[in-house]
């Protein structure tokens, strides 16, 4: 009788209060998703890969109930699932067109980190690459100088050095050659102490008030191909 009672109790719910807590389920575990999911076919109904979670799910999963999940968030255009696939192709399996397609794809989502890798990557290819590199960069509307773009620029580091300490790096990229843009760039390189020598780098937070966008996104290239050099496999 109770399982009845509670059964109807979910079935009346609006569908997207369904999702909501299938969402809040995957955040504490894949677990709790599943069980959720299956207690119910209301639940069945609403369930979405597309919007949840892999914040439980290792960037690199290993086991198979987590590598199943996120194949399925994958197949569902979850942007975080599209953009850890991105990064796996591109830097460790050598497969970077279709790396950059699922980067893409999860660009095209407003994934921010997705977004970070994809234009740095494109603007470490020159030509028009690079320009395009850096319409897609100036998507994230980084105001100049922010603290807020400082700490967006710094989450964005962490994460892909978080990643890139997870799988192998067979790949690494060669940093823009730059321009010379005559813009008067008061950025100064600064070490970052949190990192090897061969990381050291300007530091997130300077003033970057009188650097241009092609400045300011060359130097933070540069950063980038620094993490994947400092995690490449020999």
């Amino acid at each position: 009788m109770t399982t009845n009672i509670t059964s109807d109790i979910v079935t009346s719910l609006p569908e997207h209060m369904l999702s909501e807590i299938l969402k809040h389920a995957a955040s504490n575990s894949i677990a709790d998703f599943i069980n959720v999911k299956l207690c119910c076919k209301a639940f069945e109904r609403a369930s979405n890969y597309e919007n949840v979670s892999l914040d439980r799910v290792s960037l690199v999963p290993w086991r198979k109930c987590e590598k199943g999940f996120q194949k399925r968030c994958k197949a569902a255009n979850n942007a975080e699932a599209l953009y850890r696939k991105g990064m796996i192709n591109c830097f460790s399996r050598r497969k970077s067109e279709s790396g950059l397609r699922y980067l893409k794809k999860a660009t095209e989502k407003g994934h921010v980190e997705a977004v970070y890798t994809y234009g740095i990557i494109l603007i470490c290819l020159d030509g028009e690459l690079r320009k395009q590199g850096l319409r897609v960069l100036s998507s994230l509307h980084l105001p100049k100088p922010n603290e807020g773009s400082s700490r967006m620029i710094a989450s964005c580091r962490s994460k892909t050095e978080k990643f890139l300490r997870c799988m192998w790096v067979h790949v690494a990229l060669t940093g823009p050659k730059g321009i010379c843009c005559n813009c008067d760039c008061d950025i100064e390189e600064k070490p970052n102490h949190s990192t090897s020598k061969e990381c050291q780098t300007w530091d997130a937070s300077n003033d970057v008030g009188h650097c241009c966008d092609y400045c300011f996104w060359d130097r933070e290239a540069n950063v980038f191909c620094s993490l994947l050099r400092k995690y490449l496999v020999n």
